[in-house]
């Protein structure tokens, strides 16, 4: 029988200086409800890291901490047990959280002025990274299916792949805000085409332990032709709801690509792993992972109440299929709004927050990123709010 863990309790961010707290809507916040953007875990992280950390701070002492034996071990134990892939513990590559890895790699395989290849609609913060590291972003922008699902437009990614100025691509896997799980023959593709063109591969894999799919995330990395120029960007931001600590491991299986990646990270000053991350990398990656399964059957019942509440009640709604991460990508283009009205619907009628899709490019508008990993009955409260809005302006029967 599965182990039994709280989810159900609502965690209390006031008088933390929480960053979701300064960004959620005053009438949520006096009203006890929580927010539906921003992809952070509305309960406490795992048991075991918990009662690590506690432990660790009884002790009194926070000072450097290495990335030595032991720590690649359980990195390495860990894509083990949750991806069924096999590392060598010195691909490990801490540095101090996805984007700032991201920047790295920028800064590391790209000159300025020159163009990075992202696929819209994803994460907002990689357009962030690389205007402000002085490159541009270069859009090989996702194709909507009729399914409601996304594939890559393989024409125009060679067409942009071959540009002389493309030296990096950033692939996200699982796609965020969309949750598709790219499969491993999409994998190989980009593969090809970046051995073709001399293109490093920046692979964001930070919501890879939330897979809805009979296999697992494939690691970019651990894909056939790959392993010359593919940086695997993992960590505990969302597999162990530790957005907060500025932490990540970059998997490089070439030495070369390796070595470059940690000279830059070196010239940007970065000293040594945060005590409280090593501590945390350690108990999460010796756990036996059942946490992290239990969030995902979690994610899959709270999916399957949305997707049953839109049937029912708004069918002209229509969600994209759930693969991985733990927010939903819904297309609300069938209700015939702008965003504005759209949003303006959602917030101030249904009291529902969430993430603007336009916020991860033009390709998003009409949609929104909707976080799940919050307790079933505010998903329920949310459900019901958004029914008596739909009938109030007549969307619902």
């Amino acid at each position: 029988m599965p182990v039994s863990f709280d989810f159900q309790t609502l965690v209390d961010r006031s008088n933390q200086g929480s960053l979701r707290n300064a960004i959620t809507d005053p009438r949520l916040l006096a009203a006890g409800l929580p927010s539906l953007s921003a992809a952070e875990m509305d309960f406490q992280t795992a048991p075991c890291v918990i009662e690590a950390l506690e432990k660790r701070i009884r002790t009194g002492i926070y000072g450097f901490a290495l990335c030595d034996d032991p720590y690649r071990a359980a990195v390495a134990r860990w894509m083990r047990l949750m991806r069924g892939w096999e590392i060598s513990p010195e691909w490990v590559t801490p540095a101090l959280g996805t984007i700032f890895s991201l920047s790295i790699a920028i800064r590391a395989f790209t000159k300025p002025g020159n163009r990075v290849l992202i696929q819209r609609p994803v994460y907002d913060r990689y357009d962030q990274a690389i205007l402000r590291n002085g490159r541009i972003p270069l859009s090989n922008s996702l194709q909507l299916q009729q399914d409601g699902s996304y594939q890559m437009d393989f024409s125009d990614l060679e067409q942009k792949m071959a540009l002389p100025d493309v030296c990096l691509m950033v692939l996200c896997n699982p796609q965020n805000p969309t949750g598709t799980v790219w499969k491993k023959d999409e994998l190989e593709k980009i593969a090809e085409l970046a051995n073709r063109y001399g293109v490093v591969v920046f692979s964001d894999e930070i919501f890879a332990e939330f897979c809805f799919l009979s296999e697992p995330v494939a690691p970019y990395a651990s894909i056939s032709g790959a392993a010359p120029h593919a940086i695997s960007c993992t960590g505990l931001g969302k597999a162990f709801n530790f957005t907060g600590l500025n932490h990540a491991n970059n998997l490089i299986p070439n030495a070369k690509l390796r070595e470059a990646f940690v000279e830059q990270r070196n010239r940007d000053h970065y000293g040594s792993i945060d005590p409280m991350a090593y501590t945390a990398v350690l108990a999460a990656y010796q756990s036996d992972g059942e946490w992290n399964r239990a969030v995902n059957r979690l994610l899959w019942k709270n999916g399957e109440l949305i997707r049953a509440f839109f049937a029912s009640h708004l069918p002209q709604v229509r969600t994209s299929p759930q693969q991985g991460t733990f927010t939903l990508w819904i297309d609300w283009r069938g209700l015939g709004l702008s965003d504005t009205a759209l949003f303006s619907f959602l917030e101030n009628q249904a009291l529902i927050q969430t993430n603007h899709g336009s916020e991860y490019g033009p390709e998003g508008e009409g949609f929104c990123r909707m976080n799940i990993a919050t307790p079933s009955r505010e998903i329920e409260k949310a459900l019901a709010r958004l029914l008596t809005a739909g009938k109030n302006s007549g969307f619902c029967a």
